[in-house]
């Protein structure tokens, strides 16, 4: 994993990767990214 080694440029490629594939799954199951928002926001409340 790049984080271990802690380089930035590898843990760059490795959160665009997720977030890419994040957005494809919300995307396949009609999830609105502005939900997920708010779950953030609710969490942040807590």
């Amino acid at each position: 994993m790049a984080f271990k080694d802690d380089e930035a440029d590898a843990i760059a490629g490795e959160v665009a990767d997720l977030l890419y594939h994040t957005l494809v799954a919300l995307a396949h199951h009609q999830v609105d990214l502005k939900s997920v928002y708010r779950k953030l926001q609710q969490e942040r409340r807590q």
